[in-house]
């Protein structure tokens, strides 16, 4: 029997309840009609025109993605470049899609804490509190214990995640304590240094905001926005396995504009 996209909405709002998302996301259904029953569904980092072409060759009905495809209302749903266009073509196809963002941040198991066991993290508790939609406080990182030195977190990264990152301090420099934040962690330099982090790793780190890690004595670890939610995108992957029979995963597909 195949299952309804209302149906997928709702086992996915159990495990990572949409209402603890972020108070700025848009999570949830995005396109697409609650009662249509779906045979195919498939999984992607985010929706480009790149994944556009893989989800019409694997012929899904419901696309699962983890960074919104529509963030902010539109004003028109033509056939133009960017996500308007490519909303509209999902929709001209019948293609539904839910997106996982934050709500998966925030969730046990999610992107935050898939980061933390990539890198190995021990004792792991949560760091960089937020508000969610739902007016309650969540944490949206983690922050725990790490063998090694910066160097060694920098080579775990490069194996883990697949990119080298680039450092704010010496290799040398002990990792007794390391924060973690998937994507665009930059804003919670201070956040992390009051978790008394020895490192932070995440991605989209400013030049002014490795100077104030680095004044403070704190490493920063820019490992990239795409790389360090890709732990996180793998296990939503899994948890939709655990939904859906046999969905597509296309995860890492097109979701680093750097990665050319």
């Amino acid at each position: 029997m195949r299952p309804r996209v209302g149906e997928i909405l709702a086992a996915i709002d159990r495990r990572a309840p949409f209402a603890s998302a972020a108070e700025w996301d848009a999570v949830g259904l995005q396109i697409g009609d609650p009662e249509r029953a779906v045979s195919a569904v498939a999984v992607v980092h985010e929706l480009t025109t790149g994944t556009l072409d893989g989800i019409a060759s694997v012929g899904a009905e419901l696309v699962v993605t983890y960074h919104p495809l529509l963030f902010r209302p539109l004003s028109s749903l033509t056939a133009a470049p960017g996500a308007e266009g490519r909303a509209f073509a999902l929709a001209e196809r019948g293609v539904a899609v839910i997106s996982a963002h934050t709500n998966w941040d925030t969730a046990p198991g999610g992107t935050s804490d898939s980061l933390a066991a990539a890198l190995d993290l021990r004792d792991v508790e949560g760091f960089a509190s937020s508000m969610t939609g739902a007016g309650d406080q969540a944490w949206f990182g983690r922050c725990g214990s790490f063998g090694g030195s910066v160097g060694d977190l920098a080579d775990l990264a490069q194996a883990r995640l697949g990119v080298r990152p680039r450092l704010s301090g010496p290799l040398d420099r002990s990792a007794g304590r390391v924060a973690v934040l998937p994507g665009s962690g930059g804003s919670q330099v201070d956040e992390a240094i009051s978790a008394g982090a020895d490192a932070y790793v995440t991605g989209d780190v400013s030049h002014h905001e490795a100077r104030r890690a680095a004044d403070s004595g704190m490493v920063m670890v820019d490992a990239g926005h795409a790389p360090t939610e890709r732990p996180g995108v793998q296990a939503l992957y899994a948890l939709m396995a655990g939904i859906v029979d046999s969905p597509v995963e296309m995860v890492g597909g097109d979701d680093n504009p750097w990665e050319r």
